[in-house]
């Protein structure tokens, strides 16, 4: 996806909800292929969002956020054996805009955990 298009997303964001669809089954059954949802940019993003990013090969993703590492964020799409790559501030567009159980961000938490504590093994 062209990066011009990313960042004019990205300031839509800002200022209303934008529409997008959802495309696979990483994040299902919370979000079906096909379905639509509305993202919108926030301040601070919190483990268990789902967040909507641009990928290292251009595509929208929308995939939960783990944690913070440095100065980008851990993702993994709820069906998805291993985590993303770590994303940029700068690719995000924004969240889904829904309620998240506590029951999912604890979850996030604990796979950010898992991850750093592979990492510190090593």
């Amino acid at each position: 996806m062209n990066p011009k298009l990313i960042e004019s997303l990205r300031e839509l964001s800002r200022d209303t909800a934008i529409l997008l669809r959802i495309r696979g089954g990483c994040m299902a059954p919370i979000f079906a292929d096909g379905t639509s949802v509305t993202v919108r940019a926030r301040r601070f993003y919190l483990p268990g969002d789902v967040l909507v990013f641009r990928t290292g090969a251009g595509d929208l993703a929308a995939h939960r956020l783990l944690g913070w590492r440095r100065a980008a964020l851990m993702t993994k799409g709820d069906h998805c054996p291993i985590h993303d790559a770590p994303v940029s501030s700068h690719a995000i567009v924004g969240a889904v805009d829904v309620r998240v159980p506590l029951q999912h961000r604890l979850r996030a938490i604990g796979h950010f955990a898992a991850i750093l504590v592979r990492r510190l093994l090593r």
